[in-house]
């Protein structure tokens, strides 16, 4: 059973406390974090599950209403990544773009947005309201037709965490680092997710934790692959001795506050409230 889950409401329902619950009641599966329910006066975003693997809501479970409400996009344009592309536009709607906006949704996003789902990446292109951030809904129109997106993938990439921020746990020593763990816990979650290139001297941000890129094959850069072989070998770095790091990525994907163990961005949980 549910212990406790953070209810994130959608700009596009009142959700009262009420509403909520009936959702919750109405529901005769396992909630998990990142499923997107829908009913009579209610549309919200589930996240902070207890425990995180999910369950069954009941009576006693607590359900907790994030303060911020997320805005719900009126369309979201989407294409895949021809290097796992798999074979068809429709095939690709049914059995992984919509999955994923109903499952897997942990926050807003804007154009720019990588996201992967069973294997097969894709990135949001466009977005109406243009330039804004939100999340899809029950009524946002998916449009996923046009050229895939063309990319060089890794085949290695090498980055190095720093040691500001950086768990102990992860440096048994000052001249070595817990390379499975940080592999297990921070760059595949978070890989698995990135598409876009990356490329020598860029630094990245997970879960808190700043890591650098030293070095990748073919030296130019790429996008990580299901074959780019990840490696985080070396000693920690410190920033005194290193130039300032540049911003990477996409305006989505520093949009909000990363989920542990989670390669994307996480809904505000800044101010929540007991629903009662």
């Amino acid at each position: 059973a549910l212990r406790r889950v953070t209810v994130h409401a959608l700009s596009s329902q009142p959700n009262e406390a009420q509403a909520i619950r009936s959702t919750l009641e109405a529901h005769d599966d396992d909630l998990s974090n990142g499923l997107r329910m829908d009913g009579p006066g209610a549309e919200f975003i589930l996240s902070g599950c207890e425990p995180p693997s999910g369950g069954r809501y009941t009576a006693r479970t607590e359900v907790v209403l994030a303060d911020q409400k997320l805005t719900v996009l009126t369309k979201v344009h989407v294409l895949p990544y021809q290097d796992t592309f798999r074979y068809n536009y429709d095939h690709m709607y049914h059995e992984q773009m919509v999955p994923y906006f109903q499952t897997s949704q942990v926050g807003e996003f804007s154009t720019g947005f990588d996201f992967a789902y069973d294997g097969v990446r894709f990135q949001v292109v466009g977005v109406e309201p243009a330039d804004s951030f939100g999340v899809v809904g029950r009524n946002t129109e998916i449009f996923y037709e046009g050229p895939a997106i063309e990319r060089k993938v890794l085949e290695r990439l090498q980055v190095v965490p720093y040691e500001e921020g950086l768990p102990q746990k992860y440096r048994p020593t000052k001249l070595s680092l817990d390379e499975a763990g940080l592999l297990k816990d921070y760059l595949r979650p978070y890989f698995e997710q990135r598409s876009a290139v990356i490329k020598p001297g860029e630094a990245i941000t997970i879960n808190d934790v700043q890591f650098k890129v030293v070095a990748c094959r073919p030296s130019e850069g790429g996008g990580v692959g299901k074959a780019t072989e990840l490696a985080c070998q070396g000693v920690a770095l410190k920033k005194s001795f290193d130039p300032p790091a540049r911003a990477t990525g996409a305006k989505a994907a520093a949009k909000a506050k990363t989920r542990p163990g989670n390669s994307q961005n996480g809904p505000p949980e800044n101010s929540q409230c007991a629903i009662s």
